[in-house]
């Protein structure tokens, strides 16, 4: 068993992105991009940060980096399990407003 319970296609203006989820292992964080791509969340929004060699980040609507809320309404905890590693590119995970345990809206593709 590999441990991925969906896929989700997210389309931007450079092209489709096909995203694993991993629901088992991080179920909030799963559950939160789902909702928010079904609401129409994250449409006409840019990847706002580019960080050379680590990450491309995403998923604020204000476009600043700063912005953006999970469906629970509040910040929700990081979901850490040891079968995820940011071990290969194109991993996908949210983006904290730079400390534990801070989760909205924000996520990133693992770049390296």
């Amino acid at each position: 068993s590999s441990g991925i319970n969906a896929e989700y296609g997210l389309s931007t203006t450079h092209g489709h992105i096909e995203i694993e989820l991993w629901s088992r292992e991080a179920p909030k964080a799963c559950r939160n991009f789902v909702q928010l791509c079904l609401e129409g969340y994250y449409d006409n929004t840019v990847f706002h940060r580019l960080v050379q060699g680590f990450c491309i980040q995403g998923g604020d609507p204000t476009g600043t980096g700063k912005g953006g809320e999970s469906i629970f309404g509040v910040d929700f905890s990081d979901e850490v399990h040891q079968r995820l590693k940011f071990n290969r590119r194109g991993l996908v995970a949210m983006a904290n407003k730079g400390r534990s345990h801070s989760n909205g809206s924000q996520f990133f593709f693992y770049s390296r």
